[in-house]
């Protein structure tokens, strides 16, 4: 149960910075104002972790990319893997990384701007192009620098704006992500 509670409270604050948005699969590329958004499925079934209570534990999880506003919001039914409403994943997410810890109550407060977690995200998309982000959670939110890409994706940079709006079936997150790419960094 401990080991249970760990991954969900990885899973959300890790949901918090990811996602990705909403294009036909025809049209994954930024649009002129250089944003991609996706809605994620992150799937709990997935998800594993060594020792959540260990500074430095590892952890992974994953789950399925749709377009946004395929995914429904608040507590819904979906299977991550499952299409939903007739529309398919376009593409896996995975998110590795490592517990930061948790510090004894006398220190913590000193430590308050120290990471939850630190983890890379992979978005890999059906078409062959992916995109990878690295970052790490903090007490009042999370941060994610894209890192690059595979596909007309390589060279990306930019930053992930990620909102949670839902549950699935699994009790994962369904999570939109918000990629603010810079003007350039990828190419056709």
């Amino acid at each position: 149960m401990k080991r249970i509670t760990t991954i969900m409270l990885i899973v959300t604050a890790l949901a918090v910075l990811a996602g990705l948005g909403f294009r036909p699969l025809a049209e994954l590329k930024a649009t002129n104002d250089n944003v991609l958004t996706f809605d994620v499925a992150c799937d709990c079934r997935t998800g594993a972790t060594l020792d959540g209570e260990v500074r430095g534990a590892p952890f992974i999880i994953q789950g399925k990319i749709f377009p946004a506003g395929t995914l429904p919001s608040g507590t819904a039914t979906n299977d991550p893997t499952q299409p939903v409403h007739g529309v398919a994943s376009i593409g896996d997410w995975l998110c590795r990384g490592q517990v930061a810890g948790t510090f004894p109550p006398a220190i913590a407060p000193a430590y308050s701007s120290t990471p939850f977690a630190w983890n890379t995200q992979y978005f890999i998309l059906n078409n062959g192009r992916a995109l990878t982000a690295e970052g790490y959670d903090i007490p009042t939110g999370g941060l994610l620098s894209v890192t690059g890409g595979i596909g007309g994706f390589s060279g990306a940079s930019g930053f992930i704006e990620g909102t949670i709006f839902g549950t699935n079936a699994t009790g994962c997150p369904n999570f939109r992500a918000k990629f603010h790419l810079r003007p350039g960094s990828e190419r056709d």
